[in-house]
């Protein structure tokens, strides 16, 4: 059998490694994270025990690096169509990311939940690892979109842009974490599709350099302000699809 070239062994390495972690999501959705074991989770990989320790160290590696894999294919595409010379606008732009954020949470909710309730028990390690796999990878790109904006004077330059660039998901991860994995789904519920163009109105407004140029966000969604939450219960992301290319 020939022997594989460096790039052939790193693509194989990572193939198998997407294979482990997508297995180690199916049964963290299925058992949590404390009734799942390396033993399930090479099952449902179809490998063997041994292998999953070849890439990652144990459950909690595992589970820290999940979110990567949900995260990375829109940040990509927010990166590549920022840099564009016809490049969509920062309202545009930020409302695809805005989303993707909802979108990526209530598609892998068992996962942000199992996340959410596990990160306290982890060590300081373990916890730089979800912050570099995670929330620092993506913040990182919306950072520096900010700084680039705030250097074509589009945004005002005395906002902080590493502060900004954790607001806008933060905005959205306090709706996201109460009303997709902390409160029950019979409970009220405000509907995606007013609460991101309100988020995204109050966050650009504060951003934008030229104040007439603080227009609202050009959505096909209802605006309206949100006096309370809806009593049907809603499952859905924001109607509205934002397409970046």
């Amino acid at each position: 059998m020939p022997r594989l070239t460096l790039h052939a062994r790193r693509a194989l390495a990572q193939k198998r490694q997407q294979q482990i972690l997508q297995a180690a999501a199916q049964v963290f959705a299925e058992k949590g994270f404390a009734g799942a074991t390396i033993r399930d989770i090479a099952r449902a990989a179809g490998i063997s025990e041994g292998s999953i320790y070849l890439y990652f160290k144990n459950k909690q590696d595992l589970l820290v690096h999940l979110p990567r894999q949900f995260i990375q294919p829109p940040v990509d595409k927010v990166r590549a169509a920022s840099t564009k010379a016809d490049a969509p606008s920062p309202a545009t732009l930020l409302q695809f990311i805005v989303q993707n954020i909802v979108d990526t949470v209530m598609h892998n909710r068992e996962i942000v939940r199992v996340l959410f309730t596990s990160l306290p028990t982890m060590d300081e390690e373990t916890r730089a690892t979800y912050m570099r796999e995670g929330p620092l990878y993506a913040m990182e790109m919306l950072e520096s979109y900010i700084r680039a904006q705030q250097a074509a004077g589009i945004f005002r330059a005395d906002v902080d842009a590493a502060i900004a660039a954790r607001a806008l998901p933060g905005m959205m991860l306090f709706f996201l974490l109460v009303q997709e994995v902390l409160q029950p789904r019979d409970m009220p519920r405000f509907e995606y599709d007013a609460i991101i163009p309100n988020v995204l109105e109050i966050y650009l407004r504060g951003l934008m350099n030229d104040t007439s140029a603080k227009s609202s966000v050009t959505t096909t969604a209802k605006t309206e302000t949100v006096s309370k939450p809806k009593t049907k219960p809603r499952h859905t992301a924001c109607k509205q699809s934002i397409e970046i290319e």
